[in-house]
């Protein structure tokens, strides 16, 4: 039998020098490429070099020509067709260094500094650097851009040439309103970035770009106004974002699961929107947005549990009316989560509490039916939740007739072969159109999610059970945090100075300040004169006394 035996602890000194050793390894390599030997003088080598370390992909173009300077230079232009625009690499490089006439300057006579002669004499486009190691030119070919290589030169110019054909600005479809702009955003990441600089034309508006995913090296963009958002805030964001180690990003989902303060927990603690006025308003409340490229979807942050029910329109109609539509989308809520729970929990334990001539009629209906309360509420949940993704999947005119149809058929039908009662058709039916009216769709997740064991406790426990299901679910939710924030904040705590914004929607006159729970630095949304207009008309300056007072 072998002797056991067991490793003796490692020094803390061992093991930071082993983590020095890694970081050492890992410096000479820039998101999964390795960097590869010096960019030479000779021409040949460096193509050379690029052909063996990109492959045999026939989409990557070689543009070999001869720049007509008093000594000929040699000069290959290398880009990926598809991601480039043709239009731009024809009049903007190629048309421009192949048909230079300026050979008579005096800078023209001296190849020393080429590259860089090149960049300020010469090239026409607007976006060009100089790049001296291989990892961030591969990276900018295979981005889109293209790498001007010269002979007898150890630098590489990259040229912004990206062009590929994208997805145009439509309005959208998860987010839509009655009243207000019909823009969202696109799988682009430039041009999202470009929809919210149109939107804030503000010289403190600061977007920061960084590359997350070792393969798929997705730009990934930080946008906040830095005279408003708290540095704080950002610095957490920005931390966060570059401690991703990851193979590839494909959506902003990926970064949501590894930034986002609870990951375990069921409510999301970002928010994620397309819509642009969204990201623009959140922008100015100083809350920090983060935009990926090749998905539409942004992230903002921090978030709580009140604001997932906030819709875009809430602020483009008239308060009154506002009002209104956020107090009913909260009762909404609170039918979708609990409707189906209480009556299970009223049916089993409490029916004395319901009205005598209502239980009657609730008693008639379930005459003959062979399941339990509880069995029968689960069943048509389930095929309402197969229902709703058997919708989703089938193309848009095939999944609402699937959806209408399939629903009011099998409804129908289980009523009539008495396995369903009427009852609890209408109970399931009003809950599954509650949950539709909620803004977020990951909060309405959450919420169907949680339906399945209140029902179960409705059955088990009845209304005591869900009250202390209640208080555990709340004690839960009031232990989250988003970057900091209390998720039931302004209630827990109490911030009497966000409430104006809460269960209901103050005039925009009134909301003065910024939600304080995001700590801005400019805590003031308007000035003190946005109203004195009103004075200005009541009281015009022919009548107003000496003094300063008012007349009678």
């Amino acid at each position: 039998m072998k002797k056991r035996t067991f490793r003796r602890p490692r020094p803390v000194a061992e093991l930071r020098k082993d983590k020095d050793k890694e970081e050492k390894q890992c410096s000479g390599v820039q998101g999964g490429q390795e960097e590869g030997p010096p960019l030479a003088s000779d021409l040949a080598a460096n193509i050379a070099y690029l052909k063996e370390r990109i492959g045999a992909s026939n989409d990557v173009v070689f543009r070999e020509f001869v720049i007509p300077l008093p000594q000929p230079a040699r000069a290959v232009l290398v880009f990926v067709d598809g991601l480039v625009s043709g239009q731009t690499i024809n009049e903007y490089i190629l048309l421009t260094l192949t048909a230079f006439e300026g050979t008579d300057a005096d800078w023209a006579l001296d190849r020393r500094n080429l590259a860089e002669k090149v960049k300020e004499h010469i090239l026409s486009i607007g976006e060009v650097s100089v790049q001296n190691q291989w990892a961030p030119v591969i990276t900018a070919i295979l981005s889109g851009e293209s790498a001007l290589f010269l002979e007898g030169e150890d630098r590489v110019l990259i040229c912004n040439t990206r062009g590929w054909e994208h997805r145009g600005i439509d309005e959208p479809p998860t987010e839509a309103a009655v009243r207000g702009p019909r823009v969202g955003f696109s799988e682009v990441l430039r041009t999202n970035t470009a929809q919210v600089r149109r939107w804030i034309r503000d010289p403190d508006l600061r977007i920061k770009g960084i590359k997350v995913g070792k393969r798929t090296q997705t730009d990934v963009a930080i946008v906040f106004l830095e005279s408003v958002a708290n540095p704080d805030l950002v610095a957490e964001v920005e931390k966060r974002l570059q401690r991703i180690d990851i193979d590839g990003v494909l959506e902003s989902a990926y970064l949501q699961e590894y930034i986002e303060d609870q990951p375990y927990s069921l409510f999301p603690t970002l928010q994620v929107t397309e819509r642009v006025d969204r990201v623009v308003a959140a922008l100015l409340d100083g809350k920090v947005a983060v935009l990926v490229d090749n998905t539409p979807f942004a992230l903002l942050m921090p978030v709580t549990f009140w604001q997932l029910y906030y819709s875009a329109e809430d602020y483009y109609h008239r308060w009154p009316l506002s009002i209104l539509i956020r107090m009913i989308r909260f009762l909404a809520f609170f039918f979708s989560l609990y409707l189906p729970a209480i009556f299970i929990a009223l049916a089993v334990h409490n029916p004395e509490l319901i009205p005598f001539n209502l239980a009657i009629k609730i008693a008639g209906t379930r005459e003959g039916i062979p399941f339990p309360v509880f069995l029968e509420t689960l069943f048509m949940e389930l095929a309402i939740e197969i229902l709703r993704e058997a919708s989703i999947r089938l193309p848009g005119p095939f999944g609402q007739t699937i959806g209408i149809v399939g629903g009011f058929i099998l409804g129908d039908t289980a009523v009539r072969a008495g396995l369903i009662s009427p009852i609890m058709t209408i109970i399931v039916a009003l809950t599954a159109i509650c949950s539709f009216t909620a803004p977020s769709f990951g909060v309405a997740i959450t919420m169907r999610i949680l339906r399945f064991p209140l029902m179960l406790i409705g059955q088990v426990g009845g209304l005591y059970g869900l009250s202390i299901a209640t208080i555990l679910l709340l004690i839960n939710m009031a232990g989250i945090r988003s970057f900091g924030v209390p998720f039931l904040s302004p209630v827990v705590p109490l911030n009497l100075s966000d409430l104006k914004d809460f269960l209901f929607v103050a005039p925009r006159w009134a909301m003065i300040k910024r939600p304080l729970i995001n700590e801005p630095i400019d805590i003031r949304r308007e000035g003190s004169k946005a109203r004195n207009w009103r004075e200005a008309l009541l009281y015009p300056p022919s009548r107003r006394p000496r003094g300063g007072k008012q007349e009678e």
